[in-house]
């Protein structure tokens, strides 16, 4: 029985794909972004669930992920995001992944691994319109164009930016980048590039500017149950697919005044229970990305937030829940274990703890379990860290 573990309601991804088809232009499609492991609920599941009710195009990062994908039954559309090497080529030609292409000196070495292998591979050009990561900029648009011309392994089948502000409020920036991308476009097409597809809208552009949803849209974030940002809410009716669970493995009565945990910053009140449950920051528990401060008022929350704890006063302090009642972690989060202060409330060893593991972070080595009308579907365990095992359910 695992001490910790994670649920994924598949039946909430596919209501949420369901809700941003509804809202999607007619003649556009809905690309599921399931990069980093679908956010951390498992690229595998999280495809073949959405693939089963439609889907046909999916979105990753890497190029390993997208074999992972292939490799489970994948069949859609499978569209690498990031920039590949010369040594991944072979095998993402071969599983029939797209390319993004992103700089000038990759097309003819790639055209080569392909006359090699007596294939073609489809390709999208990835345009810099303001992001300041990977792409084309308009001065490279001759240069791409010829290059191409002298690469007839190739094939553009798509070209596609990617907002960096989308989910601002300050929709300026973003309306600069889409000018930008329709200049670029229009200069590809006097070149004699004629792409398939045009994208541009992730989640939180997919939200606010309908007008641009073009042949596809690509959607991570609403998926998986989140809106992009503060001001999105409402928009659409999403449901949270994910709930992080640990078990009591330890439970004792402690008087008032017992110190718990490294550096002891944490001292019981009164009589009450202490529970452990086999969590830590190692399962990603406690952690939280680092986000800059987006004005005055967040500066002067991390200020005060910062300067309580320096004084032993500690405002965020993690929660967790139990038999429907929030109860705190008593003291520091452990690497593994973690101590919780559940009161005189009735409760045993074995009760489950929901946890606050945001999907990011959270280790890919706790268990997955992956729900289907109210049942277990399948199970995911990662073993040594390396190989997946997955063990499906009938009814």
């Amino acid at each position: 029985m695992a001490g910790t573990w994670i649920e994924v309601d598949l039946d909430a991804i596919v209501s949420n794909y369901q809700e941003i088809i509804k809202h999607l232009h007619p003649e556009s499609k809905c690309m599921a972004v399931v990069k980093a492991d679908a956010y951390g609920l498992g690229a595998v599941q999280v495809g073949l669930a959405l693939e089963r009710v439609g889907c046909e195009a999916f979105a990753v990062t890497k190029v390993e992920e997208g074999l992972m994908l292939r490799k489970h039954g994948i069949k859609g559309l499978i569209l690498v995001l990031g920039p590949t090497t010369q040594e991944e080529w072979t095998e993402a030609v071969g599983a029939q992944l797209q390319l993004t292409l992103t700089e000038l000196s990759s097309i003819a070495k790639l055209n080569e691994v392909c006359e090699d292998l007596n294939q073609h591979v489809s390709v999208q050009l990835k345009l810099e319109t303001g992001m300041g990561r990977t792409g084309f900029r308009l001065s490279e648009l001759d240069e791409l164009s010829r290059n191409l011309a002298s690469a007839p392994q190739l094939k553009v089948v798509g070209v596609y930016t990617h907002f960096a502000r989308a989910a601002q409020r300050d929709k300026r920036y973003t309306l600069e980048q889409y000018e930008q991308f329709t200049l670029l476009t229009a200069r590809l097409e006097e070149l004699g590039i004629h792409p398939v597809w045009k994208h541009v809208c992730n989640s939180a552009a997919f939200l606010d500017y309908p007008e641009w949803h073009l042949d596809f849209v690509r959607i991570g974030t609403l998926l998986i149950g989140h809106y992009p940002g503060q001001g999105f809410g409402g928009k659409i009716v999403l449901r949270d697919p994910w709930v992080a669970k640990s078990r009591i493995v330890h439970l004792r009565q402690v008087p008032k005044g017992t110190y718990v945990g490294y550096q002891s910053i944490y001292r019981t009140k009164s009589v009450t229970q202490l529970a452990v449950i086999p969590a830590g920051y190692a399962d990603g528990l406690g952690l939280a990305p680092h986000f800059v401060p987006q004005g005055w008022i967040d500066f002067l929350k991390i200020v005060i937030k910062n300067f309580a704890a320096l004084i032993g006063i500690f405002l965020s302090q993690e929660r967790v829940e139990l038999k429907g009642r929030t109860v705190r972690v008593a003291g520091k989060i452990g690497m593994q274990l973690t101590v919780i202060d559940v009161g005189m409330q009735d409760c045993a060893l074995g009760d489950e703890v929901r946890i606050p593991l945001r999907r990011t972070v959270a280790n890919p080595r706790i268990h997955r379990k992956y729900k289907q009308d109210g049942r277990i579907l399948s199970e995911r365990i990662i073993e040594e860290g390396v190989s997946s095992t997955y063990t499906e359910y009938s009814f």
